[in-house]
């Protein structure tokens, strides 16, 4: 069974406050070994610029594909309360067969108020439960030799390094495996000893497709050495691995690949790696080479300089000097804006302006009407909050019939469509595409004039 699922992960016992998360799982079956994907978007309130939790899938059974996922950050309205949302898109693999509910969780450190300076506090994130089952790979059909990968049409592909070699040199093979599965675990395909040659053990690469990888290609290099001149091919291997839209077990075979060999067949014993019969050991080139330097060692080596010459040390010991420099001009800086608190809000002010700004000329946000035009109120509120001394969180439309408001007729008008635009998309739900280049135009011609 397939749909979507869309879970509120939920702070203390309210879905809403210093932050919540939603989780999209598209998936409520699947089988054990297989990836799906997952979708996480963490919204917090007050969030610290220095930290970034991820919520981290902590029921056994699952894992994700990768620990450090991918995100992009956006800004959105909920309950007339704005949040920093970071969409983190990610995988991950049923590892243990039955029913389960899946929880993530994490921390997140957020500020106690809406002060600039206010003080940290950590709220743990538990999500609610996620129904999941995992089913079983059936055993009725399953091949001995099953790799135990588990994906939809992978790709097998084995290739050999030459077609004509002497015994006891070495040979390449290379295979390919490619495909929407989890292959970061899957064991190299073929037996591992063969008739008449020498297998050395193989090594591995993976590499991912897609952000989330879902999709993978993994690649193995083994060196196998022909041991008789009687070896006519490089022997077929199979590949098996479960295909979940076939719901069966698949099985890929690449080869044989033919082969001449010339030269006298080699004996090897257990774990002996192969020598040509009657090998002549070559003289050694080297022996007696050291005896002259032994009686003449030739100049001594010049002592380096000292430290306290050299650039490099005298630097390091400038930095805690340095650094302390640049701690009190930090400090400094935070004292002057307490004392300030006009300069503390432009500089604020025009802080969140271009991190909102940069976040509307993206094309995700332009997509999206109502998230669109919630930032350019944002920004509105901001700088008429600051032009007339008010608090920004209590300015709305009226604000256009004030008398005090320092705009011009053009300027008012533009203001005017800025909130015209906001109201037809949050509550006429108009779903005509938003106009970008001209609102951001008025936008600026508003903002400037606030300056």
């Amino acid at each position: 069974m397939r749909g979507f699922i869309f879970i509120l992960l939920c702070l203390g016992t309210t879905a809403h406050g210093a932050g919540f998360i939603k989780v999209q799982i598209d998936q409520q079956k699947v089988y054990l070994g297989e990836a799906f994907p997952v979708t996480m978007e963490l919204y917090v309130e007050r969030l610290l610029p220095s930290d970034l939790p991820v919520p981290q899938l902590t029921t056994p059974g699952f894992r994700f594909t990768l620990k450090r996922p991918q995100f992009f950050h956006t800004l959105r309205l909920e309950n007339s309360t704005r949040y920093d949302v970071f969409v983190f898109k990610t995988g991950a693999v049923a590892t243990k067969v039955g029913k389960r509910n899946i929880v993530f969780e994490t921390d997140v450190t957020v500020r106690d108020s809406n002060d600039f300076f206010g003080k940290r506090k950590q709220i743990h994130v538990v999500s609610n439960p996620i129904a999941m089952e995992v089913l079983p790979l059936p055993a009725e059909g399953r091949p001995a030799n099953f790799s135990g990968a588990v994906g939809s049409n992978l790709q097998f592909k084995v290739k050999a390094s030459h077609a004509a070699v002497k015994t006891g040199d070495p040979l390449d093979l290379s295979i390919e495996i490619s495909g929407r599965a989890a292959l970061d675990q899957v064991t190299m395909p073929g037996p591992d000893e063969w008739e008449g040659f020498k297998l050395y053990p193989a090594t591995s690469d993976v590499k991912y497709l897609d952000t989330r990888h879902l999709h993978a290609f993994k690649t193995f290099e083994r060196i196998i050495v022909p041991l008789r001149p009687d070896v006519t091919e490089v022997p077929a291997i199979e590949f098996v691995y479960f295909d979940i839209t076939a719901k069966q077990y698949v099985t890929r075979t690449a080869g044989p690949f033919p082969l001449r060999v010339t030269g006298p067949a080699i004996q090897t014993g257990p774990g002996d790696p192969p020598t040509l019969p009657n090998a002549q050991l070559e003289p050694d080139h080297k022996a007696g080479k050291m005896e002259p330097l032994r009686r003449t060692p030739g100049e001594l080596a010049l002592a380096p300089a000292p430290l306290l010459t050299r650039p490099w040390f005298l630097a390091a010991q400038a930095s805690p000097l340095l650094a302390w420099l640049l701690l009190m001009g930090w400090r400094r800086r935070q004292i002057y804006l307490e004392k300030h608190p006009d300069v503390a809000r432009r500089i604020r002010v025009q802080k969140l302006t271009r991190e909102t700004l940069r976040t509307l000329r993206q094309a995700d946000t332009q997509a999206d009407p109502e998230a669109f035009h919630a930032g350019v109120q944002l920004i509105l509120r901001e700088h008429l909050g600051r032009a007339m001394d008010r608090p920004a969180e209590g300015i709305g439309r009226e604000i256009l019939d004030d008398e005090a408001l320092p705009l011009s007729g053009e300027n008012r008008a533009a203001l005017e469509r800025l909130h015209e635009r906001n109201q037809l998309a949050r509550f006429a739900h108009a779903q005509e595409p938003v106009n970008a280049p001209l609102a951001l135009k008025d936008l600026e011609r508003v903002t400037a004039a606030l300056r």
